[in-house]
């Protein structure tokens, strides 16, 4: 090997080993503001940076003591992160990402979020999971029918002239049958119901639609979270509206 060559290789190695010793380990929190695409731009106390993800890079979501498994595409803005990685510059190549399972469905509630992960946020209000009720409204209906009485009008626009007074709020919908006749025709029923009062509501003009979560058929013979649970086949026939919001988040 000539000197020229032996200079050539000796520079790339001078290059490797400078290149590497720049990428310092690091343990960064923050939240993401922008991206997508395996790059993500989070605002961290130390300053801005780029988080990069590959194939190797362990995403986990955070609940008590339990890790579950997740894909990058739960990583949306206004979701706070913990990485550990190999920091060069303002990039961070990220080798481990941890976020809590509150602070994504709070991050889901505020951007909305995909169909999927939209769905999986009103389970988890069906569930009474991480949201505070604000407002509540009762509907009952008349055996077999889906029809919303006139005088529960008036109830259901001022839950919704009211609900935009809490910012960050949810409209969860929860239609119920009683336990007479055959479970399936119940609980088609009890989505009819639901989907009634949901339309109602959509129709006031002043909800936001995407602030409507679908409306959900509980069927016969359950209870929304926290709710007394009925006396009589007449309190059973009912759709239960409540205005929600996450519970780490302030009302206006």
């Amino acid at each position: 090997m000539t000197m020229r060559a032996y200079g050539i290789v000796g520079i790339a190695a001078a290059l490797l080993v400078s290149t590497s010793a720049l990428a310092e380990a690091v343990k960064r929190e923050g939240v993401i503001t922008s991206g997508g695409q395996n790059s993500y731009n989070v605002r961290t106390r130390e300053g801005p940076i780029t988080v990069t993800i590959s194939q190797g890079t362990r995403i986990r979501q955070v609940k008590g003591l339990s890790r579950k498994t997740r894909s990058a595409t739960d990583l949306i803005p206004g979701l706070i992160i913990k990485v550990d990685g190999d920091q060069q510059g303002s990039n961070v190549a990220a080798s481990s990402i941890e976020f809590k399972e509150s602070d994504w469905r709070n991050a889901i509630a505020t951007k909305a979020g995909t169909v999927e992960q939209f769905a999986e946020l009103r389970r988890a209000i069906i569930d009474g999971q991480e949201y505070v009720i604000r407002e509540e409204a009762t509907v009952y209906f008349a055996s077999g029918s889906a029809v919303v009485a006139n005088s529960y009008k008036q109830q259901l626009q001022s839950l919704a002239q009211k609900a935009p007074s809490y910012g960050n709020y949810r409209l969860s919908i929860l239609g119920f049958a009683d336990p007479r006749g055959n479970a399936a025709a119940n609980e088609r029923l009890s989505q009819k119901r639901a989907a009634a009062v949901s339309n109602f509501l959509r129709q006031t003009g002043a909800i936001q639609p995407g602030r409507v979560l679908s409306p959900s058929a509980m069927g016969e013979g359950t209870v929304a979270p926290g709710e007394t649970a009925p006396t009589s086949n007449d309190e059973a026939r009912r759709v239960v509206v409540r205005v929600v919001t996450p519970k780490g988040q302030l009302t206006q």
